[in-house]
């Protein structure tokens, strides 16, 4: 889990992520992998009050919002 200077996390595919550092990242070496339902658990609120849209991806959504890391 990254999180910027506010405390909120950053959200960013693994491939723009690779190409920022560098590093190559591998799913073995992640700390943990958390399920849609525990994402949900744990970020729902955080989703709710950073989204407009209640039909599209809040992923993307949030992504695209945040055009400093030029997700898609």
């Amino acid at each position: 889990m990254a999180v910027d200077a506010d405390g909120s996390p950053i959200l960013m595919p693994a491939k723009v992520l690779q190409q920022l550092s560098g590093e190559s990242i591998e799913p073995e070496s992640c700390q943990a992998v958390i399920g849609k339902r525990t994402f949900e658990s744990v970020y729902g609120l955080y989703i709710e009050w950073h989204t407009v849209s209640s039909t599209g991806c809040p992923l993307m959504e949030l992504c695209r919002a945040s055009d400093k890391y030029h997700c898609f």
